[in-house]
């Protein structure tokens, strides 16, 4: 009861109220110096919020753009012609029976084949094939040569490439190695390898048995 009476007297003694004037200034400064601080604590936040997006934005964006050159790469290089070229000799005739496999993904036709000898002259003939010869995947075409024309001076070392067209344009088959030689039977013999293969000790690859027919 005495604290009431005395309450209007405290809220009217000038130097009571100065005392609650400047607790009030304070307080109002103290309110403005935290909200500062908060704020320049929260404008320090999102930017550091903010780059931290950025890099994870950049992060993905060079996450994808790798996956993309990966897909294309692996793309382009299915869609190049992957073959295995075996060469074989069928019974009492010495033309070389080539057999181009297709073995990948893509579908090709064979431009030519390139013969090359490497002496005396290092002679080139080309061998255009009828169709051309459009190999499916899991095919393969079957074609032989007559090696009449090499028989020069002794041996010849020489190799064959196909040339395949398809849809990233041409593409050659890795060299296939043979060399040729006289004989008196039936003009010339030949053999798988190079000549370098016929050092003593060495094994010389014999040519594949074709069947009659094939």
């Amino acid at each position: 009861m005495l604290l009431a009476l005395a309450f209007p007297d405290w809220l009217t003694n000038e130097e009571n109220l100065t005392l609650a004037t400047w607790g009030l200034v304070a307080a109002t400064f103290l309110l403005f110096i935290v909200t500062v601080i908060l704020y320049f604590d929260s404008r320090s936040k999102g930017k550091e919020q903010r780059r931290r997006w950025a890099q994870e934005d950049e992060s993905r964006t060079r996450e994808q753009l790798a996956r993309w050159e990966r897909e294309d790469r692996l793309r382009e290089e299915d869609a190049k012609p992957k073959v295995v070229v075996e060469i074989g000799k069928r019974e009492n005739a010495p033309e070389i029976v080539f057999k181009c496999f297709n073995l990948g993904n893509t579908i090709f036709f064979i431009d030519q084949m390139i013969i090359q000898g490497t002496s005396p002259n290092r002679c080139t003939r080309t061998s255009d094939l009828e169709g051309p010869p459009v190999l499916l995947p899991g095919t393969f075409v079957t074609t032989t040569y007559d090696c009449e024309g090499l028989i020069t001076d002794g041996f010849q070392e020489a190799n064959a490439v196909f040339v395949l067209r398809g849809a990233h344009g041409l593409e050659c088959t890795e060299p296939v190695w043979f060399y040729v030689s006289p004989d008196p039977t039936q003009g010339y013999d030949w053999t798988r390898g190079r000549l370098a293969d016929r050092l003593p000790g060495a094994m010389v690859p014999q040519p594949r048995s074709i069947p009659k027919g094939q």
